[in-house]
């Protein structure tokens, strides 16, 4: 019941901040706009510079939400602002500006990039009716990002991903600007590989039948190879 709460209310926001800030979805929501919907516990907006970040932080602060000082746990770096609110329910939502920069790995996606590759789409609810048509990172920008982050989610959104119609020369594209590292790939080959990896998949997505499930494996590992 919280999730479904939560996903509504973060879907009446983005419908808030839609036609007074450009930004982009991306994150766990703009999964839902191409896989089988799954639930996430915050909402990833790219906006180009801190003046548009700043507009999204007034919009947000005047509905209730409030700055969070974020940790180390966070997979970001750079100029971006956690904002959450505990009303009607726990929401997070986290706003980059000028660029997104894997902590770890160091990559850095240009915001101007993924507005190039992005454009309206429908994201999906899990677990209600509920859906938004938003700006929403294409499938191929999302496959690069959350591959070079490959943190357990992000490598459960990239196997799904995989499942999808990816455009090969857009990845390719992608890739000459912002490569992803060696160590990402060997970390989710290894991963998807391993024995417990479809439950894993299935705790999130639902139940996918054997079938599908080593189709998108394979599709997923000539692709990685590629890259």
């Amino acid at each position: 019941m919280i999730f479904e709460e939560r996903e509504r209310f973060i879907f009446s926001m983005l419908e808030e901040l839609k036609g007074k800030v450009d930004f982009v979805v991306i994150g766990g929501y703009a999964i839902n706009a191409y896989t089988l919907p799954r639930f996430s516990v915050d909402c990833d907006l790219v906006v180009k510079d801190r003046k548009a970040m700043l507009a999204v932080k007034r919009i947000l602060e005047s509905k209730g939400f409030a700055k969070r000082a974020i940790g180390i746990l966070s997979g970001y770096k750079g100029e971006f602002l956690c904002l959450a609110t505990k009303k009607p329910v726990v929401t997070t939502f986290d706003v980059l500006a000028g660029n997104v920069e894997d902590r770890i790995t160091k990559t850095m996606f240009p915001a101007e990039l993924i507005f190039k590759y992005s454009a309206k789409r429908i994201i999906f609810g899990k677990g209600s009716p509920a859906r938004i048509e938003t700006r929403v990172a294409d499938a191929e920008m999302l496959f690069m990002m959350k591959a070079v982050s490959c943190r357990k989610p992000d490598i459960r959104d990239v196997f799904m991903l995989a499942s999808t119609k990816l455009d090969k020369a857009k990845i390719l594209k992608i890739t000459k600007e912002t490569p992803i590292p060696k160590e990402s790939i060997e970390k989710i080959v290894e991963k998807i590989t391993s024995k417990g990896f479809k439950d894993s998949l299935q705790g999130v997505f639902g139940m996918l039948p054997e079938k599908q499930f080593e189709t998108s494996k394979r599709k997923l590992l000539a692709l990685l190879k590629n890259v």
